[in-house]
């Protein structure tokens, strides 16, 4: 899911990318707790009827689940702002505070959606400069991916005069790469 805020000047806006969750973590809560609950009376019924191991992998397997929804919670927690003003582009990502910090400087800086070879895996998205990369929009699928990249060519493109990699913007070159900004 890709958020755009209204740019407060054309040289300023903010990308604020995260994943799609269908689900709040209350809901997700809720759900552990019913599930929990029908799992575990089903235990303690088997446990008095005269099956004391059904009682234990109940308690196991709820263990489980509730490690598999924390987890999934937790990854849908994540969030990258990519922030484009008059001279840079950041690339913030954490979970309830950025944790790492990328800078580019904004007429250097390129979004390049780099295609796999045998097609089969997302195309990672990159923004490239001077030698160093960051990956952004790992959770997007390829269309979100695509557009993104796109959105974020145009952008870095509206105070460029001229292209010093020779690229055409939107152009491929022979390694299967797309320059879009």
């Amino acid at each position: 899911m890709i958020h755009h805020s209204a740019p407060v000047q054309d040289s300023h806006q903010i990308f604020v990318i995260q994943p799609n969750r269908s689900m709040s973590w209350r809901g997700l809560l809720w759900v552990y707790a019913g599930i929990a609950a029908i799992t575990l009376s089903v235990g303690i019924f088997w446990f008095f009827a005269g099956l004391p191991l059904v009682l234990p992998f109940s308690g196991l397997e709820m263990m489980l689940l509730g490690a598999a929804f924390y987890l999934s919670a937790r990854g849908g927690d994540v969030r990258e702002v990519v922030t484009i003003d008059e001279n840079t582009l950041a690339v913030e990502s954490g979970r309830n505070a950025p944790e790492r910090r990328a800078e580019f400087q904004r007429h250097w800086a390129r979004i390049v959606l780099e295609q796999r070879w045998n097609g089969r895996y997302p195309s990672p998205l990159l923004v490239r400069s001077h030698g160093r990369q960051v990956e952004i929009g790992k959770f997007l699928n390829e269309q979100e991916r695509r557009g993104l990249a796109a959105h974020l060519g145009a952008v870095l493109r509206q105070g460029r005069i001229v292209d010093h990699q020779g690229a055409r913007p939107g152009g491929s070159n022979q390694r299967g790469m797309t320059h879009v900004g």
